[in-house]
């Protein structure tokens, strides 16, 4: 039976490289991720070719650390959650580790090669364009703006001299 190899989701994703991450927007689905260094590399050598073993290889040789595969299943599993990987039977029943026992195994100093895949609800191209102006909570009430429009309208016609 041959190893794994799993295909990273393209279609509808824009890609950004920031640094060490990657920020992800799905058109289709109208949100934004954001990637740490060990989930972009993971989501970029994923090209369907490559085993998970390769992928841990070249992903080692990209970050300059040790990445093992117990850690390249996990990265996949969460970009599989996340849409950007495609469904796949193989990874499911061999990934018999939890964040938690690959933090405790990781230590410390690897818990940064932890993979993250952040996700956000970005708003659709109308949504965005129509925000308010000042939203925040020194902008004054809409009542009071009122008064103020009141006041000026009457001090202007009576002549007032500030007007």
């Amino acid at each position: 039976m041959r190893e794994e190899a799993p295909r990273s989701v393209w279609e509808h994703i824009s890609v950004q490289p920031m640094g060490g991450e990657t920020l992800l927007y799905d058109r289709r689905r109208h949100r934004a991720l954001c990637l740490n260094a060990s989930s972009s590399a993971v989501w970029r050598l994923a090209d369907g070719v490559r085993t998970i073993t390769e992928i841990a290889r070249a992903a080692s040789l990209e970050l300059g650390v040790e990445i093992e595969e117990e850690l390249v299943r996990f990265a996949i599993e969460e970009l599989r959650q996340d849409g950007l990987m495609e469904a796949g039977e193989g990874a499911r029943e061999k990934r018999a580790i939890s964040r938690r026992a690959l933090l405790q195994r990781l230590g410390v100093g690897g818990a940064m090669l932890l993979p993250a895949v952040a996700s956000i609800v970005a708003p659709m191209a109308a949504q965005a364009t129509s925000g308010c102006v000042d939203c925040s909570d020194a902008a004054p009430s809409r009542a009071a703006r009122a008064r103020r429009q009141k006041s000026s309208r009457t001090g202007a016609a009576a002549g007032d001299p500030q007007q």
